[in-house]
């Protein structure tokens, strides 16, 4: 969710973003050869894939979309 820019125009293809993701956002579109964004849900706003991208296809905005992580209930004793 915090990807707020993808360019499959100026994706090369190099495949670095499908690589380095720790929760596969990416994976390679078969027709093109060039990266997609597969589940933007699970984006941790890393910026690794913007700080990779040797063709600054991807921007990330972790300010614009970080989000709190809910604790876990526990259960009443």
């Amino acid at each position: 969710m915090g990807i707020t820019f993808f360019s499959e125009e100026l994706c090369n293809g190099c495949g670095l973003c499908i690589e380095e993701c720790p929760v596969d956002v990416y994976v390679e579109d078969l027709e093109t050869g060039k990266a997609k964004i597969a589940y933007l849900e699970d984006c941790w706003d890393c910026l690794l894939c913007e700080l990779i991208c040797p063709t600054e296809a991807i921007k990330v905005s972790p300010a614009a979309t970080r989000r709190l992580r809910e604790p876990y209930a526990t259960a009443a004793i």
